[in-house]
């Protein structure tokens, strides 16, 4: 058993904003730009200007680069500081982003109208507020949870990539049976859960960052899995990683917003 997806073209990823550069002008601190302010007179105008521009620009890289679409990894924005930066749920994008909100759908069209997949990040987590501040707390039904943020993505704006961010993996044993019944019932989405073992090779593209990786996929993986693949993440990898990756059938993941030397990589491997 492996995932149904046989398109095993690289995916760029976008990370739009930054906790480290939030501000009372912009608090979710969009495009890394402190003085953005989507609040005044005129904010939601610039918002959506610069996340227009900010998509356009990333479509002309993702289709020179070869790309089979791309995932969004903080579609909500980064108001909030590590662990919580990442939401990983479009459903709260009118509560805690509406400048997104608004906009969102056009962001989404413009990757489609360039035939794009498009996919986001989700969290096998809950976010709450105590007493104003957030956290993402554990659930026990990680399959329902999951389940409604893909729904949501995905009859909104079509996504069938899903970056499962700061799940529980080996530390978890029930984990691995949930999301295998996850991608059971969602059989034409492609899940990348972050943390994992061999056996999310039977369901899901596991995610490696291939700069920390010390070895490649084992051979006894591969072998109980002989159509399995992996989800690497290119950035800062050498050429030899990649190339390997590459003739393995491993999906390559690259940083997609502006042109780069993982960008200049991928154009080696162009048929």
């Amino acid at each position: 058993m492996a995932p149904r997806w046989p398109d095993h073209r690289p995916v760029g990823v976008l990370f739009l904003a930054s906790n480290f550069y939030s501000s009372a002008e912009n608090p979710r601190g969009w495009f890394n730009q402190p003085n953005l302010d989507i609040t005044g007179p005129g904010g939601h105008e610039r918002f959506k200007k610069a996340l227009m521009d900010y998509a356009d620009g990333s479509v002309a890289v993702l289709k020179r680069a070869g790309a089979q679409g791309v995932i969004v990894w903080d579609l909500e924005g980064e108001e909030f500081p590590h662990k919580t930066s990442y939401i990983g749920d479009s459903r709260l994008l009118g509560t805690l982003a509406p400048e997104m909100a608004s906009v969102v759908d056009e962001f989404f069209k413009r990757f489609r109208d360039a035939g794009l997949r498009v996919g986001v990040t989700i969290r096998p987590q809950q976010l709450v507020f105590d007493h104003g501040l957030p956290r993402q707390t554990t659930v026990l039904d990680i399959k329902r949870v999951l389940l409604a943020k893909i729904d949501c993505a995905r009859t909104n704006w079509g996504a069938t990539m899903f970056y499962i961010d700061s799940n529980d993996g080996i530390w978890r044993p029930d984990e691995v049976w949930q999301l295998r019944r996850l991608a059971a019932q969602r059989p034409d989405v492609l899940l990348i859960p972050e943390h994992h073992d061999f056996l999310y090779l039977a369901f899901s593209a596991p995610y490696v960052s291939l700069r920390n990786r010390t070895a490649p996929a084992s051979a006894l993986a591969r072998k109980l899995f002989p159509r399995s693949f992996e989800a690497l993440d290119i950035s800062d990898a050498s050429p030899g990683q990649v190339a390997t990756a590459w003739h393995d059938g491993d999906i390559l993941l690259f940083r997609a917003w502006y042109w780069n030397p993982d960008c200049e990589l991928l154009q080696t491997f162009k048929h």
